[in-house]
């Protein structure tokens, strides 16, 4: 069982999961909201949640 953690911006007014920048080619990076680029190490409105998903698959 593995359990990876999901993030979430809701700058919007609805939770919207964040997505890893691309463009970093040797860094893992951290994912970041698309509309307005907060991150879990960068919130200044402090609109960053997550929830803990297991999987039962491994």
């Amino acid at each position: 069982m593995s359990v990876y953690r999901k993030w979430y911006c809701s700058c919007s007014g609805r939770p919207e999961e964040l997505v890893y920048n691309d463009q970093i080619e040797d860094e893992a990076g951290e994912p970041e909201c698309s509309r307005c680029g907060a991150s879990p190490s960068s919130d200044p409105k402090h609109t960053i949640s997550f929830r803990d998903q297991e999987e039962w698959d491994d």
